[in-house]
C-alpha cells in the first residue's frame, strides 16, 4: 500500500489521515517521478506491481522537472545572505513563494496517487503541469456499469500548508460555495468533455449533456501539513465547515489530511527523492 488511508468518518464527510507507508516510499517517490515526468501509464504500472516501458525524455523535460522540485534558488540563498536589506527583503519574498509553489505541486502529485488508489476504475486529469495553477486541482469522473453514463464526478482541491484552517476557510469553501451556485459551470463541463474524449466507446458531449449535475457532483478535499495541527488527538477539525460549503449526502464529500513532523521539510525531502528518482530514469 503505498498511501495508508486511516478513515474516521465524521458529520462532515468520509474522513481519513494519510501516511506514507516507509516499505513502500521508493515505489511511492517513483511513481510521482513518472507523473511529473507527464508518463501516467508508467506510473500507473508501478502502481499496478508491473515493470514500466522505457521511454526516452524529450527535449528538456526532465531538467524542468527537478527545477520544479528545487526551491529555493541558489541566486536567492545567496542574496539573502550577501544582499542590501531591500534585496534581502525581496529575496526571502521569493524564497516562500518558491517552497509554496513546489510544495503545493508535490503534494498534487500525492494526493492523484491516493485518489487513483481509492478509485482505480475512475478516469482522472492528470496533476498540473504549472506552479500555482488556477482552479480546482482534479476531476474523477466514474462511468456506470454500461460505460456510457456518467456515476460520479468528483472535483478535487489539493492543498499543503503550515496553517491549513485558514487556508480551507478563506480559499476552499468559498470555492466549493461558487460552484454550487453554478459560477463555475462552464468551464468545469468544458475540462469534463475534455476528459471524457479521452475515455473509448462514449460521447462525451452526450454523456455531459445527459447527466443529472447536482446529482454526480462531488467534493474531495485533500491536505498536507504538520502534526502541530493535531487536536485532541485528531486532524479532523481542519476541515470542519465542509457541509455548509458543499451540502448534499455525506457520501458526496470526500476529506485526507497527510501529516508531517514538519510540513515543509517533509515535503522538500520528498521533493529531492523524486528529483533524483527523475534524474535515473532519465539518464538510463
Amino acid at each position: 500500500m503505498l498511501i495508508f488511508q486511516n478513515h474516521q468518518p465524521t458529520e462532515e464527510c468520509d474522513f481519513s489521515e494519510w501516511s506514507i507507508e516507509r516499505s513502500s516510499r521508493s515505489k511511492m517517490v517513483e511513481v510521482i517521478a513518472y507523473l511529473y515526468l507527464r508518463q501516467e501509464e508508467n506510473a500507473q504500472r508501478v502502481i499496478k506491481a508491473l515493470e514500466p516501458r522505457r521511454r526516452a525524455s524529450k527535449g528538456k523535460v526532465a531538467q524542468n522537472v527537478v527545477r520544479k522540485l528545487s526551491a529555493p534558488r541558489a541566486k536567492d540563498v545567496e542574496i539573502l545572505r550577501s544582499g542590501n536589506d531591500a534585496e534581502k527583503e525581496a529575496a526571502s519574498n521569493r524564497i516562500e513563494t518558491s517552497i509554496i509553489h513546489r510544495d503545493g505541486l508535490l503534494f498534487q502529485h500525492v494526493s492523484w496517487v491516493a485518489a487513483r488508489l481509492d478509485l482505480p476504475n475512475g478516469y482522472m486529469t492528470s496533476p498540473h503541469v504549472r506552479q500555482a495553477d488556477k482552479g480546482f486541482d482534479g476531476f474523477i469522473i466514474e462511468l456506470n456499469n454500461s460505460g456510457h453514463q456518467i456515476k460520479r464526478v468528483v472535483l478535487c482541491e489539493d492543498k499543503a500548508s503550515m496553517s491549513p484552517r485558514g487556508l480551507i476557510t478563506s480559499k476552499v469553501w468559498p470555492e466549493i460555495k461558487s460552484i454550487q451556485c453554478g459560477d463555475r459551470d462552464d468551464e468545469i463541463l468544458a475540462d469534463l468533455v475534455t476528459l471524457l474524449k479521452g475515455v473509448p466507446d462514449i460521447d462525451a458531449e452526450a454523456a455531459v449533456d445527459e447527466m443529472f449535475w447536482e446529482g454526480v457532483r462531488e467534493f474531495r478535499v485533500a491536505v498536507a501539513t504538520g502534526e502541530d495541527q493535531r487536536k485532541d488527538g485528531s486532524l479532523s477539525h481542519i476541515i470542519v465547515g465542509f457541509e455548509a460549503a458543499a451540502g448534499g449526502e455525506l457520501r458526496s464529500r470526500t476529506a485526507g489530511v497527510l501529516a508531517f513532523d514538519d510540513v515543509r521539510n517533509g515535503l522538500a525531502l520528498l521533493a529531492n527523492e523524486v528529483a533524483a528518482k527523475v534524474e535515473e530514469i532519465s539518464n538510463v
